[in-house]
């Protein structure tokens, strides 16, 4: 459907009200009280009225045809996270009740959408405690049905959600899945581990979304990068029930990056206590890197799964060779599952 667009006065205050979300965040509206626009060429253009019904067509049509993103109005997208947070709290609530394979699903689909808010609000305590506290409980379910877990897996790689939000779930679900197969943890822990997992990226938030896109980063952005562990500690410490020792590995979830680096640039690590590792440490690491490199990105194509571990053993199968061997195995089972 076609509708008039604003004229030039209008096109000019729009920038000021309007602010971009996650087409899929729609769903969970039935209406919007303001118009929504598509953002093109440097012009707003309406594609939804106030008040017109919300359909998965629209959605689904809206996304494939112009973009990822809708702008809507700043009181739309309170409304908007009131609502996910109400669905999600509702759903937190009942993840055992019914169909639990199809209830994991929707879970991870609120929690995506949930982090996206998130990265543009860090600081928003009240979505921060709700993420947190659903996220939890999200861990609670997958430690109780181990047989969920590829299919949970399967439809987060097949979502249409930006890599920065998908990416520390894929990595949480497969390393409590891991963790499980490991025998080595109790369920606190395997719990502590998956909410340290998937919260420790969210210092990425302080980097501009377009950054995300572009293969070769400048000197000043690989810097802006390298501060995102810090920055992910920083924003999370006092918020939420995290140990030093939950915020001591997000500050350096990224030491097993630096010694891949090293072994490309032939450059050493400075050995202090930059750089703090454990079995923990370790295999939260490792497994991000795994995700990362076995998934798509705008700027490169995945390598396969025997490549990238082929790349880990080279730096965590002398410290770790049973841990190693175990995460090889693993990984074989659950892909072919």
């Amino acid at each position: 459907m076609e509708y008039e667009s604003p004229n030039p006065v209008q096109k000019s205050r729009l920038s000021l009200k309007l602010k971009p979300i996650f087409v899929g965040q729609l769903f969970i509206m039935e209406t919007l009280g303001h118009p929504a626009y598509h953002y093109h060429d440097g012009s707003f253009n309406i594609v939804l009225m106030a008040n017109e019904g919300i359909t998965p067509t629209f959605i689904s049509e809206y996304a494939q045809t112009k973009s990822s993103e809708i702008f809507v109005y700043e009181d739309d997208i309170e409304e908007i996270n009131n609502r996910l947070k109400d669905e999600l709290t509702k759903i937190t609530r009942s993840l055992s009740i019914g169909n639990i394979k199809k209830n994991a699903i929707k879970h991870t689909n609120l929690l995506s959408m949930q982090m996206s808010n998130l990265y543009k609000d860090p600081f928003n305590d009240d979505i921060l405690v709700n993420q947190f506290q659903s996220s939890r409980n999200f861990s609670t379910l997958l430690l109780n049905n181990k047989d969920i877990h590829r299919s949970v897996f399967r439809s987060i790689s097949n979502s249409n959600y930006h890599y920065t939000f998908t990416q520390p779930l894929l990595s949480s679900v497969m390393l409590l899945s891991f963790l499980q197969y490991l025998r080595l943890f109790s369920e606190k822990e395997m719990e502590n581990l998956f909410l340290t997992s998937y919260f420790k990226d969210i210092g990425m938030s302080f980097i501009p979304r377009e950054k995300f896109e572009i293969a070769n980063l400048d000197e000043f952005d690989q810097k802006l990068f390298s501060k995102h562990a810090e920055n992910s500690m920083l924003i999370l410490q006092g918020r939420v029930p995290f140990s030093e020792g939950q915020l001591n590995i997000i500050k350096n979830h990224h030491f097993l990056n630096y010694k891949i680096q090293s072994l490309i640039s032939h450059q050493e690590i400075p050995d202090d206590d930059t750089y703090l590792t454990g079995i923990e440490s370790t295999l939260i690491s490792a497994i991000d890197i795994l995700i990362a490199m076995t998934t798509h990105r705008p700027y490169r194509t995945p390598i396969s799964s025997f490549k990238a571990l082929e790349l880990l053993k080279k730096v965590i199968s002398d410290e770790y060779p049973q841990e190693y061997k175990a995460l090889v195995i693993f990984l074989k089972n659950f892909s072919s599952r």
